[in-house]
């Protein structure tokens, strides 16, 4: 694994040396254009309705990846001057068709209280993210029927204080990081990248259009809920409250052809559109996990979610999520105080209370029982659940040979090695079909997919009874979703000045893994449950406001959002490494108001997302400058802040306490 990472850090440093170059050499030749861009660093839910990110066709057939559309730019004044200073009209055609742009950006941002992270890293420091970005894309047109577009990424991020200080807790629980003693050998690059996001061809041939490379395809409509947006997994690693929902998604390798319909009755903007995913999904630069859950797996490692929750989570890098804090009869066990040294000291599962699902195999091994506190092998009590007569003696030296390196490594109490990721065979394909339609002013479609990585998420660990082995499973998903979306009927003179927009969607799974499942009678702590996952909202699409602002206008959007668990169970779990219990409706409604003032040049946001759970509370005010005379550099000053009364809450709490304020200034430029 060391000489990969060297390899790659040459590699890397190549590449960010050759695109600092050739950025330096055409940033001579910036358009002076003034168009607004939006910010590509943000939380999504942040944006106006006008920004939100919707990868998906549009009327001519082409991509729309947030506020861009992603097929070939060309600016009238560029191909004139670039005719005028080339001579040679082969070349000037050339350029005519090829337009590069991007952004060049840097995010600070600082803990607004670093001692409320205790339960996650000893330091103290006020440094939450320092992250250094340059994006550049590239649309080219062949001809009138082809064409390609392509995005590379360069990110650069400094070790952080919070990773540092966790590398000798790192150290002192695993005997196994002897080659590797550094927690930082992993985590100082893991934030960092050099590659090439997005890239795909497009082809058009009469009324069949095809998309083949590495895309984001978005089906779903909600500005900050996953509900139809069932194709990219989602890059958690990037950090809580950084990236917007777009920059979260990893991109899929995939076919991707849309076949235009003609209208049929009252049906009309007619399109068939289908996804197969073979499955080839290479990625090696967040894959170096100190647990070693993706080695040997660099070409499918894109198909899995990266994080989940944070970098690490024992130890707890960025973001993370916090551990149990109190005991729960049948969920957790309490182990005896005598026991609370050496590895049983750190932060994680083995803190003193062990949480779901592993406190499992604490209950069920003779050799294990006496730690629980209060518990015995000859008599069951409140804190362990098992009958005498289902516990026996376990295997607990039985190793997978393939994971060395973490606290769940080889050798360890719990050993769960690799993360399988189904591989590229056709069983294990990802496919999906939509229509979509436009019926009396509603703008609907139906879809259909076939999910064999579960959105990325190993949703539940698999127990082998009566060892120390376990296995995360990717559950095979049958996704079936509709969206709907059309203007509310309200009085002409109320329309006028208040322009109000519903939209819907409901997505129905069949066979998703329940993330833990506590009962005695399921060895395997292992159980499946249908899910529906529903949205609606409400939409105020720039609405003239002059009581409020006579250069700008009002937008506003208000989502309620639910999940559903049709089987649910008390001793079910919402997380591994937290117990608990799972919620069988698990709402959380979203407010988000944009407006601007001086013709954008000062344009505030504020979102906040409430759930009932715990009370949480997530706010995300914000406020985005331009100077007057461009819109070229953009300053972005954002505060986030996670409140609630119950800190391990699905809604959000469970980042209670990882409230911090961020700035990041943004360059957008033009090169062609």
């Amino acid at each position: 694994m060391g000489i990969r990472n060297i390899t790659y850090k040459q590699i890397n440093g190549c590449v960010f040396i050759i695109a600092t170059l050739l950025l330096i050499v055409f940033a001579g030749r910036a358009l002076a254009g003034e168009a607004a861009v939006q910010m590509n660093d943000e939380l999504s839910v942040t944006s106006t309705a006008n920004t939100v990110s919707q990868a998906q066709p549009d009327r001519t057939g082409a991509v729309i990846t947030g506020a861009a559309v992603l097929k070939p730019v060309i600016d009238a004044s560029t191909a004139t001057n670039a005719l005028a200073a080339q001579p040679d009209p082969a070349e000037a055609a050339w350029l005519h068709t090829l337009h590069v742009s991007g952004y060049a950006g840097q995010t600070f941002g600082m803990w607004q209280n670093p001692s409320t992270l205790r339960d996650f890293t000893p330091s103290r420091n006020n440094l939450a993210v320092s992250r250094t970005a340059l994006q550049l894309d590239e649309n080219f047109r062949l001809n009138e029927t082809n064409t390609f577009f392509m995005r590379e990424w360069f990110v650069y991020e400094p070790p952080y204080p919070w990773d540092s200080a966790n590398i000798p807790i790192y150290n002192a629980v695993n005997a196994n990081l002897s080659n590797h003693p550094s927690y930082g050998h992993f985590m100082n690059d893991w934030y960092n990248q050099y590659t090439i996001r997005d890239a795909w061809w497009e082809n058009k041939s009469g009324p069949l259009t095809t998309y083949i490379g590495n895309q984001i395809v978005v089906w779903g409509q909600s500005l900050a809920f996953r509900v139809g947006d069932v194709i990219n997994p989602v890059d958690t690693s990037w950090a809580f409250g950084f990236a917007n929902l777009e920059q979260s998604r990893v991109p899929q390798w995939m076919i991707h052809p849309i076949l235009n319909l003609p209208d049929y009755g009252p049906l009309s903007s007619n399109f068939l559109e289908l996804v197969v995913q073979p499955g080839f999904a290479p990625q090696w630069w967040s894959s170096d996990y100190a647990d070693g859950r993706y080695l040997g797996q660099d070409t499918k490692a894109a198909r899995a979610i990266d994080g989940a929750p944070s970098a690490s989570h024992d130890p707890s890098a960025r973001f993370d999520i916090h551990y149990d804090n109190q005991f729960r009869p049948g969920l957790n066990v309490v182990l005896r105080p005598n026991l609370l040294t050496g590895p049983f000291k750190s932060p994680g599962p083995l803190a003193g209370i062990v949480a779901a699902p592993y406190a499992r195999e604490f209950m069920f091994c003779t050799q294990l029982v006496p730690m629980i506190q209060g518990a015995s092998t000859t008599h069951a009590n409140f804190a362990d659940p098992v009958p005498v007569s289902m516990r026996k003696p376990c295997a607990l030296n039985l190793s997978k040979h393939n994971d060395p390196l973490g606290i769940t490594g080889d050798g360890a109490i719990v050993d769960i090695g690799p993360w399988r990721i189904p591989g590229m065979q056709p069983e294990n394909w990802n496919e999906g079909l939509r229509f979509h339609s436009l019926l009396d002013g509603v703008e609907w479609t139906a879809f259909y997919y076939n999910d064999n990585t579960g959105l990325g998420t190993p949703r539940s660990l698999r127990w082998t009874p009566y060892t120390n082995l376990w296995t995360y499973t990717y559950p095979d998903i049958q996704n079936v979703g509709m969206t709907a979306d059309r203007p509310l009927p309200v009085p002409m003179e109320i329309a006028e000045s208040l322009p109000l927009v519903g939209r819907a969607e409901v997505v129905y799974k069949n066979h998703e893994s329940r993330p833990s499942d506590m009962r005695i009678d399921s060895l395997f702590g292992q159980a499946y449950s249908d899910q529906v996952l529903w949205m609606a909202a409400t939409d105020l699409d720039e609405a003239y406001a002059p009581w409020l602002t006579a250069t700008g206008n009002l937008t506003a959007n208000f989502e309620v959002f639910d999940t559903i668990w049709m089987d649910s169970s008390k001793l079910a779990t919402w997380a591994n490494d937290v117990s608990e219990p799972l919620e069988k409706n698990q709402l959380e409604v979203l407010l988000n108001l944009g407006t601007s003032w001086w013709w954008d040049d000062f344009a505030p946001t504020f979102t906040g997302i409430w759930a009932p759970k715990g009370n949480t509370l997530l706010l995300f005010p914000a406020i985005v400058l331009n100077p007057p005379w461009t819109k070229k550099y953009l300053l972005k000053l954002q505060a986030i802040e996670v409140m609630g009364g119950d800190r391990q809450s699905v809604e959000g709490g469970a980042f209670k306490g990882e409230s911090l304020l961020t700035a990041q200034f943004q360059y957008n430029f033009n090169l062609l």
